[in-house]
């Protein structure tokens, strides 16, 4: 966690943050972004995916990967550490399957699934300890695969909009991080990074919605967070609806060794 923090956030560590700031798994799944079709055809490629592969995505959250990726394999479970969230998953998608779990305790016996997925939520794990964890439940050769949308603050608004939410003051990780390094020292190997382009169109409602699903900014004093949402609200003010707001989706995959 950064130095600078919020008074509801004081004393907190990453990992309490990421426990603790997702309570509201049902907007989160209003209000989060997919992953672009580039990117699962990049996964579906490198992993040769197909009706015979069980996947298992990890940190699913409300599943809105799990969703994408379930007709790209023969069969997906998720986990996820968060009651809210498992409740948001199995309201969206009653047919899959989500267990309680997390990065270091996966709910599956050694080698049971082919390839592991990670949506925007690596930077939450204990990463060396995750690494071995999710290597126990992979097949020899099996696959790992991590994504991520960052917003792409090379557009001036959307720079604006991470100032107004604090980002720099709070931001429990540190978007665009090369985490190749961090998989080549754990048991993978043949990691490669791919960068593709995405967006989100939505009202400028639903954009506060996506602000106050932000980890950091749901667990500040309403008088902290109105403050946020009020200068959110400056900045797109002068736009019209619906608004789009484009990432960067960060990618990765690596084999297990």
């Amino acid at each position: 966690m950064p130095e600078h923090q919020g008074d509801s956030c004081a004393g907190m560590s990453k990992r309490e943050l990421g426990a603790k700031g997702f309570g509201d798994g049902e907007c989160y799944n209003a209000v989060r972004p997919d992953y672009p079709g580039e990117a699962m055809a990049f996964f579906a490629s490198t992993f040769n995916l197909d009706g015979t592969v069980r996947a298992l995505d990890l940190g699913a959250g409300s599943g809105i990967f799990t969703r994408q990726i379930r007709n790209l394999v023969g069969e997906v479970v998720a986990v996820d550490p968060s009651a809210s969230m498992r409740e948001a998953f199995r309201a969206a998608a009653p047919d899959l399957e989500i267990l309680e779990g997390s990065d270091v305790a996966i709910p599956l016996p050694d080698a049971s699934v082919h390839v592991v997925f990670v949506a925007q939520a690596f930077h939450w794990f204990d990463q060396p300890a995750a690494l071995r964890e999710i290597r126990r439940v992979l097949t020899d050769g099996g696959g790992l695969g991590l994504i991520w949308n960052e917003r792409d603050e090379s557009v001036p608004w959307v720079r604006e909009l991470g100032r107004a939410m604090r980002w720099d003051r709070f931001q429990p990780y540190v978007s665009g991080r090369d985490h190749s390094s961090v998989l080549k020292a754990g048991p993978f190997e043949r990691v490669e990074r791919a960068i593709f382009r995405h967006a989100q169109t939505f009202s400028k409602e639903a954009l506060l919605g996506r602000v106050r699903s932000t980890s950091y900014v749901s667990l500040m004093e309403e008088d902290e967070r109105d403050a946020i949402l009020r200068d959110v609200a400056e900045v797109v003010a002068p736009f019209d609806e619906p608004l789009t707001m484009p990432f960067v989706t960060d990618v990765y995959r690596a084999s297990a060794c």
